[in-house]
């Protein structure tokens, strides 16, 4: 006879705290139990229940597919965390063409050609998926790890919206053509020019910008006046921005 996740399991607490569980008593165990939590108005309850639901088979997964547009951002997001390397066709139709919440507005910054505001929502989104949002920057250790399929999101919409001329994969491209060279590199995309590296505030913000020029602000600090006038990557092999783009442009996963 197949199990009904809607009852409590043998070691599930039981509200009225009798066994068998009274007809009226509110079942806190099973998937029941973890629709109650998800009802809840605290995160701090809705999340552990979110990630419980899928022990409770295809049903719990129904739920945590269904939470993907939740109302709450955050919510959306989790269930998206808890997806994303799952091999279950629901899940690949579900997220096929999907865009998780922490990317929709660069979705519609690239879509309306905003890329000055699509560069930063960059730089936003990829703090937020590397747990750095506090410091403002990503590391050479952030970069080094930074989730593939994250990477690929990211990449793809950029690509697609600037019909190939930015993205991650452009640059990477752009670096493998000019043999790894950092300064051929830096003069190729746009990002140098006559022998001097441009602050963040000089470069190009629009489609007659070099191919690979954008993305950039995920190599600033999120502090950054976009109209100061800084140095955010030098020209040194000992610069700490070098160390940051070779990091990302020589990864071999992605």
């Amino acid at each position: 006879m197949p199990e009904d996740l809607n009852q409590p399991r043998r070691y599930d607490a039981v509200i009225g705290g009798h066994t068998p569980p009274p007809v009226s008593g509110a079942v806190l165990g099973g998937l029941s139990g973890v629709k109650r939590r998800m009802a809840s108005d605290s995160l701090e309850t809705k999340i552990p229940a979110l990630k419980e639901a899928l022990k409770y088979g295809e049903n719990g997964l129904d739920l945590v597919i269904q939470t993907l547009n939740d109302p709450e951002s955050e919510m959306q997001w989790q269930a998206y965390l808890l997806l994303k390397e799952r091999s279950e066709p629901s899940v690949k139709d579900a997220l096929k063409d999907y865009i998780p919440i922490i990317y929709k507005q660069l979705h519609d910054n690239l879509a309306d050609g905003k890329w000055l505001e699509a560069d930063w929502e960059t730089s936003t989104a990829m703090l937020k998926v590397a747990h750095r949002e506090k410091a403002g920057s990503l590391r050479v250790e952030e970069f080094q790890r930074f989730p593939v399929s994250e990477l690929r999101i990211i990449d793809k919409l950029w690509v697609q919206y600037s019909q190939g001329n930015f993205g991650f994969s452009i640059q990477k491209q752009i670096w493998q053509s000019v043999g790894n060279n950092y300064f051929k590199f830096g003069d190729r995309i746009g990002w140098r020019q006559s022998g001097t590296w441009l602050s963040y505030s000089q470069l190009t913000f629009a489609t007659n910008a070099p191919k690979g020029h954008l993305p950039a602000a995920h190599l600033t600090w999120s502090g950054l006046k976009r109209s100061q006038s800084w140095q955010w990557y030098g020209g040194t092999e000992e610069d700490v921005r070098f160390f940051e783009v070779k990091s990302l442009l020589l990864r071999r996963d992605w």
